[in-house]
């Protein structure tokens, strides 16, 4: 069994647009993972599940 947190919610935008929820910057700014405004992420599909990461 793995651990789980959720983080937070979000809601679906125009055209399938979503924000990245201020726990989730934070967290990742806990990892120095330094995104901004422009940057991308990818959602890569694990086991079923749908992780967000950032690219460089």
């Amino acid at each position: 069994m793995t651990d789980e947190e959720i983080l937070g919610t979000t809601k679906i935008a125009q055209r399938w647009r979503i924000s990245l929820i201020k726990d989730v910057r934070e967290l990742l700014e806990e990892q120095d993972v330094e995104l901004e405004e422009g940057d991308r992420v990818m959602f890569v599909e694990r086991d079923g599940e749908i992780f967000i990461k950032p690219t460089k």
